[in-house]
């Protein structure tokens, strides 16, 4: 069985009715199947790493990759086409996810193998990361330390995409190396994993210079 997919929607920049517009693509995507995770105007979307933009996002998971392409091209699309300014081009990608078992072989990762799911509850946090590295050995001692913390916190990964197979940009252009997107119990835990001393005073520095990231955090979607 494959592992599932998420569709994944960024609009930068403003837009008098970027609420509306997303709410619609998520009741939409949940009509056509989909599991809606999360959507959020840019204004109620958090950049956490140094020079992240701010965008309106939205994830919405498939079980079936086929599924989401179907929907993605046949509704999602053009509702965007339609409802965005001329010129417009948001990015929209097709990603997969960990399998819905986790990674039961590699427990040292935090997946639903290694860490309990949180109850579903509107508190439920989302850190979406994209980037590329270019010192793989610096980020893989980042990696040691902060995989431990995600844990500690109840934080674990949905999706943790590193091969160009595993992105496929449906609108706008994926020229990144890693999508990742983890899920916390609530803000708070994501935001005492990111502002505590140990990230911000051991792990950052060990990353500097080894690749470039965007962090942003969006809670779950109401409902």
């Amino acid at each position: 069985m494959a592992n599932p997919h998420f569709l994944f929607i960024e609009v930068v920049g403003e837009h008098a009715d970027q609420v509306h517009l997303l709410e619609a693509i998520a009741q939409l995507t949940e009509r056509s199947g989909g599991s809606c995770f999360a959507y959020a105007a840019a204004g109620r979307v958090t950049g956490l790493e140094p020079g992240t933009i701010a965008a309106g996002m939205l994830i919405v998971k498939f079980a079936d990759p086929a599924q989401l392409l179907r929907v993605a091209k046949e509704a999602v699309l053009p509702h965007l086409t339609a409802a965005l300014p001329p010129g417009t081009i948001p990015l929209v990608l097709a990603v997969e996810g960990l399998p819905e078992n986790g990674l039961p072989d590699m427990l040292d990762i935090p997946t639903i193998a290694s860490v309990p799911r949180p109850r579903a509850h509107p508190r439920n946090t989302f850190l979406v990361v994209r980037g590329s590295v270019s010192d793989p050995e610096r980020l893989n001692a980042y990696r040691d330390v902060i995989l431990p913390m995600h844990k500690e916190r109840g934080g674990y990964y949905e999706v943790f995409a590193l091969l160009p197979e595993q992105v496929t940009a449906l609108s706008g252009a994926w020229t990144e190396q890693i999508f990742a997107i983890s899920r916390w119990p609530q803000r708070q835990a994501a935001e005492d994993f990111w502002f505590c001393d140990r990230y911000q005073r051991q792990a950052i520095p060990l990353r500097l210079g080894a690749g470039h990231f965007t962090v942003h955090l969006l809670e779950a979607a109401q409902g």
